[in-house]
């Protein structure tokens, strides 16, 4: 009994601080954006330090590898314990050529249990930035332009200025009068929804297109998905989506969307957090699906 009480005590401390660290691009060419993501899964009772990445953005001179431009910060609970995920989302640009490396972080917390304070190490990581191809240089293709017709244009120019000033305003007022206001009672709403829906589709396909299945970045797959599936409710229902968690967006869309759609996109967001933040896998048919179901989310 003593032994199993022993093992149990000691398997409780190791496994409470579960860190993940990754770059969304192992490649980039010089001044691409980059996304460095902090994945951590700690306990409630421990309470995370305030850290800056500032310094872990420089080389051993002090020159900086990256410039920081922007910061977003997720909290969710993960399903079926009592454990909290925090992830920090780093938009970086590199200003350097070559192996680049973002340096280890020291985190520190507190477990509000025993009132210690603690750190762990959040290790290395390097990708490689290349300069972008230059241009292909175009050829004299020896072609001579005649100037003998354009001459002319100098002796007349304030008067086909004034012409061309005329025609404007006539245009513009056309404009003001006849068409601005069937074009704008007719079209605006549509347009600007087809062009979300566009938009969130066409991110869809360009995240198929990056293959990251047989590559065998599933977590990688499901967090672009999940994001533009947000991307595309917050811009259409006029909701902080990005932001807010799976519960708390539910919550939110309640009184905007019918109970159907919203029960969906709930299923199919618990479902992406499974695989972006517990150990589950899933098969290739459910990530099918799954990616299928963000597409009829899509409407």
């Amino acid at each position: 009994m003593i032994i199993i009480l022993i093992l149990f005590l000691t398997t409780s401390l190791f496994s409470q601080i579960k860190i993940q660290n990754f770059v969304n691009k192992k490649e980039v060419y010089l001044g691409d954006f980059v996304n460095y993501h902090i994945i951590i899964e700690h306990p409630k009772n421990i309470e995370l330090s305030k850290f800056e990445i500032y310094d872990v953005l420089k080389d051993t001179t002090g020159a900086e590898n990256f410039a920081l431009y922007s910061t977003k910060i997720r909290k969710t609970k993960k399903l079926f314990s009592n454990k909290i995920i925090q992830e920090f989302v780093f938009k970086l640009i590199p200003v350097q050529l070559g192996t680049l490396k973002i340096n280890e972080i020291n985190i520190g917390y507190i477990d509000l249990q025993t009132n210690e304070n603690k750190v762990f190490i959040v290790p290395p990581v390097e990708l490689s930035v290349k300069p972008y191809p230059k241009p292909k240089k175009k050829n004299f293709d020896g072609e001579i332009i005649d100037i003998k017709g354009q001459i002319w244009i100098r002796n007349y120019f304030w008067l086909i200025l004034f012409i061309l000033l005329i025609l404007s305003v006539l245009t513009w007022v056309f404009y003001q009068y006849r068409l601005k206001p069937q074009m704008q009672t007719q079209n605006l709403n549509v347009v600007q929804q087809v062009d979300i829906k566009e938009v969130a589709l066409k991110k869809l396909d360009e995240l198929w297109q990056k293959n990251y299945l047989s590559l065998g970045l599933i977590k990688e797959f499901y967090f672009e998905l999940t994001e533009i599936v947000r991307w595309y409710i917050e811009k259409k229902f006029e909701v902080n989506a990005l932001e807010l968690t799976t519960e708390e967006l539910f919550n939110v869309l309640k009184k905007k969307v019918d109970k159907k759609y919203n029960l969906e996109l709930k299923s199919f967001l618990d479902n992406a957090d499974l695989a972006k933040f517990a150990k589950y896998r899933p098969d290739e048919k459910q990530i099918v699906q799954d990616f299928e179901t963000a597409k009829k989310l899509i409407v």
